[in-house]
């Protein structure tokens, strides 16, 4: 697995984490998820997860809290290109799994087709070859297992605001979408379901934390566009002093 260079993440880890104090995606992602996993009941009781794009695993450790599984139960295998978060993640997930947590910085060739839970949660944005990782995903899937991942569409306003940013620089933006992830599965002739998940954007109004969302969207990119315009677009969504953003995410279930 590789990542997108137009997007380091290592510089706007700052902005993630006050994107990740201020919305309640992951909240409702983490809720959506555990709604399927009460489902695992796997033959032998251990329930193998592949989270393909762990990053420091916060998400992943909210996730394993609201299953109630045992530490017995569970074995681990963590992919994440950052070496720095990668690391974070071994540490943070540790104690869900008596069995020793295996990570890697890419999926390995061949993928064992063992797994009762692959997930990935918010990474097919900077993905390169989309429909592959999908197929290689879908086919680590254990018989009875099942695949979740969480992604944003055109029309959710985060999404907006980068295509209206990348629109100034005459560029389409270079990240995907669930569109995307869509039209990839349908090409697999993968048996999913789609829903949409709502959650919520707030944070005080300033143009400091205006600029933080900007830097999480836009990175290193921000730098070439006009700022003022885009500052202005968070107005539509002021209010006494916050800017409230409730837009959704699209979750797709996939199984074998």
């Amino acid at each position: 697995m590789s990542r997108n260079p137009a997007k380091d993440f290592d510089e706007i880890a700052g902005d993630y984490a006050f994107f990740e104090q201020h919305a309640t995606q992951a909240e409702q992602d983490a809720r959506a998820y555990q709604a399927h996993l009460a489902s695992i009941k796997p033959a032998d009781g251990t329930v193998d997860i592949l989270d393909f794009g762990c990053g420091t695993g916060t998400f992943t450790a909210r996730l394993l809290e609201l299953t109630g599984w045992t530490p017995q139960r569970l074995r681990l295998t963590l992919v994440e290109p950052a070496e720095s978060a990668r690391r974070q993640a071994v540490e943070r997930l540790a104690r869900f799994s008596t069995s020793p947590l295996m990570e890697s910085a890419a999926l390995p060739v061949p993928v064992e087709r063992r797994f009762d839970v692959v997930l990935a949660n918010h990474v097919f944005y900077y993905v390169p070859d989309l429909q592959r990782t999908l197929g290689r995903l879908i086919a680590a899937l254990a018989p009875a297992g099942v695949f979740l991942t969480a992604v944003a569409a055109r029309t959710n306003a985060l999404c907006e605001l980068s295509v209206t940013g990348f629109r100034q620089l005459a560029r389409e933006m270079p990240y995907q979408a669930s569109e995307d992830v869509e039209l990839a599965l349908r090409t697999l002739n993968a048996h999913y379901e789609k829903r949409h998940v709502p959650y919520k954007l707030s944070f005080p109004d300033s143009t400091e934390n205006r600029t933080r969302i900007l830097r999480f969207m836009l990175a290193d990119h921000l730098a070439q566009m006009p700022r003022r315009p885009l500052l202005e677009w968070f107005d539509q969504f002021s209010d006494a002093g916050r800017i409230d953003i409730e837009t959704e995410s699209d979750h797709y279930t996939v199984r074998p």
